[in-house]
């Protein structure tokens, strides 16, 4: 078809197959990871010590900026290739003390080395697909990507469910070094461009790229959209609680789901002169329209309600790309892992905030209060993404390398 020729281009480019299982090791990665440790913990622990655990391990995640900045100034290789055997080693004694039973200091230790040291797969792979495509393919292939990461977070735990029921406890948590080894021998195989050198190395600013303005207002507007998704995801189960109706939760974090996969597909496979008319600004007023229709459908049919988690979802998709998108724009030519590297963990700081604040309104003020909340955030988002780009030119070709 006409409408998919954009990846019929880019499943014909050089390296694309190995690049291709390369970003899909590294996006089922993630989603094995949580569940894995807490099904390997709980096993020989309770289940409240286990979600501590990966509640310690999460939040030594917040380590990738630093990660990232060594490897704009190093280069990728001198900084995967360690972090990957200290996360192995840190896997290893995890598993070895969990099955001698021993004490719960050392796996939460454990937990935490790994949580800090996972080498960024995810971070070079959306910048090997921005050294890898064109420019006119580059919307396609970062909306394959963002279609990668959702079929990962829903296959993931699956798959880390299975291997824990059905092979070990530890089986998990292996499958999860598989992939990510597998992942980094791969990158590092691509021959990956060397970072970008500025000739006053000592004139660096200790902020990085945070000191531009255009970029930290992207990243506010990342913090506001992760907060809404957490809330929308939230606000869900709690619509479902309050009406007697626990399977409609399931069904609707499903569809939202399901339309965030078709959505990310259709936005790749568009001509790029409408690929490109999808910016963060756009997409972002999308879904506070469609968070409003969902706070709206809430009160009406079920019916309703279902059709209109599925229009909301349409643009989550869109919405991942265009993020990273601007966000590798924006970078200076030095910093651009480092960068990558802030969106994830500001979008994790939002998801957290959403979780604790949508949770107290939805029980207070109800689910619908709690999509308006969302979709007043969406729109603030939006806002902030709209005027980012005005106070600052998007560098030019430096965005087409991946340092």
């Amino acid at each position: 078809m006409r409408l998919f020729s954009s990846y019929q281009r880019l499943f014909s480019l050089p390296e694309f197959g190995p690049s291709l299982f390369a970003a899909v090791a590294g996006k089922l990665q993630p989603g094995i990871f949580s569940l894995a440790l807490l099904l390997e913990v709980a096993h020989y622990r309770s289940l409240n010590e286990a979600a501590t655990v990966v509640s310690l391990s999460t939040l030594a995640g917040i380590t990738v900026p630093l990660r990232g900045r060594l490897m704009d100034r190093y280069g990728y290789a001198k900084v995967m290739r360690p972090t990957l055997v200290l996360y192995l080693l840190a896997l290893a004694g995890l598993v070895e003390n969990e099955r001698a039973g021993g004490a719960p200091v050392t796996t939460v230790a454990c937990a935490m080395a790994a949580g800090a040291t996972a080498p960024p797969v995810q971070i070079v792979t959306r910048l090997m697909w921005r050294s890898l495509a064109t420019p006119e393919l580059r919307t396609t292939i970062l909306s394959l990507d963002a279609v990668l990461a959702d079929l990962g977070f829903i296959a993931g735990p699956m798959l880390a469910a299975f291997l824990a029921e059905l092979v070990a406890p530890w089986a998990g948590l292996a499958a999860a070094a598989f992939l990510t080894t597998s992942a980094t021998v791969l990158l590092l195989l691509r021959r990956l461009p060397q970072p970008v050198r500025q000739e006053k190395p000592a004139a660096r600013d200790w902020m990085g790229p945070l000191r531009s303005r255009p970029l930290r207002h992207t990243l506010t507007a990342a913090v506001l959209f992760f907060l809404a998704v957490r809330s929308i995801e939230l606000a869900f189960p709690a619509w479902a609680q309050q009406h007697d109706a626990p399977l409609m939760s399931g069904i609707l974090l499903s569809v939202m789901a399901i339309g965030s996969v078709i959505g990310g597909v259709v936005l790749g496979a568009l001509p790029p002169h409408w690929g490109g008319k999808a910016s963060l600004s756009v997409t972002l007023t999308v879904l506070a329209l469609g968070t409003a229709l969902v706070a709206a459908a809430s009160q009406t049919y079920v019916a309703v309600l279902i059709a209109a988690a599925a229009i909301l979802g349409l643009a989550l998709g869109p919405t991942f790309v265009a993020l990273y998108s601007t966000a590798g724009d924006l970078a200076p030519p030095d910093m651009a892992a480092e960068t990558q590297s802030w969106i994830g963990s500001f979008m994790a700081l939002g998801g957290s905030a959403g979780t604790a604040i949508s949770g107290l309104i939805a029980q207070k003020s109800g689910p619908g209060t709690a999509l308006v909340v969302a979709a007043t955030a969406m729109a603030v988002a939006s806002y902030l993404a709209r005027t980012a780009p005005l106070k600052q030119p998007v560098p030019a070709e430096h965005a087409d390398s991946p340092a």
